[in-house]
């Protein structure tokens, strides 16, 4: 994993597909294969985040349905492969009142009027 991750905040808010279908995406520790440990700590992610990163593994998304969660999951790749392509390039990325909106707008989960996330 990239060590300046942060794990509020594991992608950037490059797009606003990647915001309304993906939502802000949490960076959880490594757990081996089979702990139980890893399902109490998605599961304490709830309400906050709609993915999820697992250190070492992979995604884990939430949707409305089956549907919202195929894009969600769409999303979130497309999001992870920009991200890394454009990594030391100064991307312009969505402002603070633009993420701020889309979560009024789309009632994101994990944000609120005062959470102003990159």
């Amino acid at each position: 994993m990239l060590p300046d991750v942060d794990p509020k905040a594991a992608l950037p808010p490059i797009t606003a597909y990647y915001l309304m279908r993906a939502g802000r995406t949490a960076l959880l520790p490594y757990f081996r294969p089979g702990d139980p440990a890893v399902a109490d700590a998605i599961k304490g992610l709830a309400g906050k985040y709609s993915s999820v990163l697992l250190a070492n593994h992979g995604p884990v998304v939430a949707g409305k349905d089956l549907e919202g969660a195929v894009y969600a999951i769409e999303e979130l790749e497309e999001t992870a492969k920009l991200h890394l392509l454009l990594r030391n390039l100064n991307p312009r990325h969505l402002s603070p009142s633009q993420v701020s909106e889309l979560a009024r707008y789309f009632d994101l989960p994990g944000h609120s009027h005062s959470d102003d996330h990159e």
